[in-house]
């Protein structure tokens, strides 16, 4: 029987909490990484939606388990009770409860900001983004890219709506969610809830990680010093916010290293 393999969007913060969970819960697997546009083919060709990654593909090939939301709840529910990061439902709901708005606001609020804002402004400066997009993917992938890097940036630029002023108010939209992650922080816990490791902390910490160009994500973040002078004073600023030193202590403390 081979390895399982990870069908992933090589940029996207979801598949570097995929590779999170993964090793969290110990599990070997093959990545099969993708570059923008070219992962709705990969994960058409196996069957899956656009939306689908990152895809968990069974070692016999024959169970495919896509989605951060998907993936997390069939792991946690196999996993031995050390490792478990979803607070039982029944056990403890208003725990459940608050994990869950953590982690969606981190992903699809916050999360949602850090990805249109980066989007716009790495995408502008081909050497600092093509890292992120390029690193691993398939021989035509790669060639494709050297030649069709801006085709491939009006296409996300128009699929994700962006421009300046787009750009703007995801920026606003980060600093209101450091500000709330700051405020929760402010009585010293060293995890968002319960007074232990869950989901929430992983995924506000892979969410926001570019923010902050935290050591440790595996979604090779771009070079600060190959960053616009205006994007290294932003990231210098937020990483110095209580919410920026817990996402680097997260990581510090419980994001195992990289596999190979």
């Amino acid at each position: 029987m081979g390895t399982p393999i990870l069908v992933t969007l090589l940029p996207s913060t979801d598949v570097d909490l995929g590779r999170w969970l993964m090793a969290h819960y110990q599990l070997p697997y093959a990545e099969r990484p993708h570059a923008p546009v070219f992962h709705i083919l990969a994960l058409k060709w196996w069957g899956m939606g656009k939306d689908d990654y990152p895809l968990l593909v069974s070692a016999d090939r024959r169970e495919k388990t896509g989605t951060i939301e998907k993936l997390v709840a069939k792991l946690d529910a196999e996993a031995p009770p050390e490792l478990r990061l979803l607070p039982d439902k029944a056990a403890e709901p208003e725990l459940a409860k608050q994990v869950d708005t953590l982690q969606h606001e981190a992903r699809w609020v916050t999360g949602g900001a850090v990805v249109n804002w980066s989007y716009w402004n790495f995408l502008k400066h081909k050497s600092v983004v093509w890292p992120s997009i390029a690193t691993g993917v398939p021989w035509w992938e790669y060639g494709f890219l050297l030649v069709g890097f801006r085709l491939i940036r009006a296409a996300m630029y128009k699929g994700l709506k962006l421009d300046q002023a787009a750009a703007d108010r995801a920026l606003a939209e980060i600093e209101a969610g450091f500000d709330r992650l700051d405020a929760l922080l402010a009585d010293g816990r060293d995890y968002l809830a319960g007074g232990r490791l869950t989901f929430a902390d992983l995924a506000v910490s892979a969410s926001l990680a570019p923010m902050v160009l935290a050591q440790g994500y595996h979604g090779m973040l771009p070079n600060q010093a190959r960053c616009p002078v205006d994007m290294q004073e932003i990231y210098a600023r937020l990483r110095q916010r209580p919410a920026g030193l817990y996402i680097q202590r997260i990581y510090d403390r419980h994001r195992p290293l990289l596999q190979g």
